[in-house]
C-alpha cells in the first residue's frame, strides 16, 4: 500500500471522532491489508469486551471509536522510518498493536511524565501540574528508538481515575508547534462514578482523542485540587514496532 497525505477533517469525517491535533492539518497515512484490520479490529475488540464487564457505560464510549483505532493503525504504519506490516502477536520485522500499559507510555526511566515507573499511579499535590505527558521542562514523544518506534492513540473520553475522590477538574494540551491553547475545564459532577457501586471516574477530553508520535512533542497536564497518590488510566492503544515490545518490559 502506498503512502498518502489525509488531512485530519477528512479523519474525522471519516471516523466520527474530534481528534486534537494541535494544529496538524495533514497527516501520512496507509491503509491496511483486509489481514491487517482484522488484527487490528481483534485486539481493539477484545478489550472493549473485558471493559464491558467492568463498565458497560465506558465501554459503550469506547466501542464507538474502533474506525479510529483502524485509521490511526494507518497513520502508525505511515510515520514509523521502515514499511512494516501488522501481526499479532508481532513477531521480528512486524508492527504490533496492544492496549495501553503504563511501560507503553514511560518507556524508558527519564521519559517525561509525572507516571511512576511500571505504574499508573502518580503523587499529586494540590496546586502543582502534574503531566499525563511532559514535564514543565519537556515535552513528550513516544518512542523513536531504531526497530523500537511506537505511536499512542488515547481515545476520547479515555482519561479514566480509579479510587474514591477525583483529583481533577481543569487540563490544557500544547504541542511544539502549537503552545497557545489555553486550558480546558470537566463538568461540575466529577466526582460521581460512571457506574453506580464502582469508584471508575471518566474525564472528558473536549478536545478528542489524542495521539503522540515520535516527531513532534506534546504536553498534557492538569491541575491537581488534592494531595494524594492518583490512579489515572488512559485508555487507548500502542502501534509498535516489534522490538518495542517484543518480551514483557520493567523500567
Amino acid at each position: 500500500m502506498s503512502e498518502k497525505p489525509v488531512s485530519v477533517e477528512e479523519i474525522i469525517g471519516k471516523v466520527g471522532v474530534t481528534i486534537a491535533a494541535i494544529d496538524r492539518k495533514t497527516l501520512s497515512y496507509v491503509d491496511l491489508s483486509p489481514t491487517e484490520r482484522e488484527i487490528v479490529g481483534y485486539v481493539f475488540d477484545i478489550g472493549v469486551e473485558f471493559l464491558k464487564r467492568v463498565s458497560p457505560v465506558i465501554a459503550s464510549d469506547i466501542a464507538r471509536q474502533k474506525e479510529l483505532a483502524l485509521t490511526m493503525a494507518g497513520v502508525a504504519k505511515a510515520t514509523f522510518p521502515i514499511r512494516k506490516n501488522y501481526q499479532f502477536p508481532s513477531v521480528p520485522g512486524t508492527l504490533g498493536v496492544a492496549w495501553l500499559f503504563p511501560q507503553a507510555i514511560k518507556y524508558a526511566a527519564d521519559v517525561p511524565t509525572s507516571y511512576k515507573n511500571n505504574s499508573w499511579d502518580m503523587d499529586l499535590t494540590a496546586g502543582t501540574k502534574a503531566y499525563l505527558f511532559g514535564s514543565d521542562t519537556a515535552f513528550y514523544k513516544a518512542s523513536g528508538a531504531e526497530n523500537k518506534h511506537a505511536f499512542i492513540l488515547v481515545f476520547e473520553n479515555g482519561v479514566i481515575e480509579v479510587g474514591t475522590t477525583p483529583a481533577v477538574e481543569q487540563f490544557r494540551i500544547i504541542s511544539e508547534a502549537k503552545g497557545d491553547y489555553g486550558a480546558y475545564s470537566v463538568e461540575p459532577l466529577i466526582e460521581l462514578p460512571i457506574e453506580k457501586g464502582v469508584a471508575v471516574y471518566q474525564y472528558p477530553t473536549p478536545l478528542g482523542a489524542m495521539f503522540v508520535d515520535h516527531q513532534r512533542g506534546i504536553k498534557w497536564y492538569f491541575m491537581p485540587r488534592v494531595t494524594k497518590t492518583a490512579t489515572i488510566k488512559l485508555l487507548g492503544l500502542v502501534f509498535y514496532e516489534h522490538d518495542f515490545f517484543a518480551d514483557t518490559l520493567w523500567i
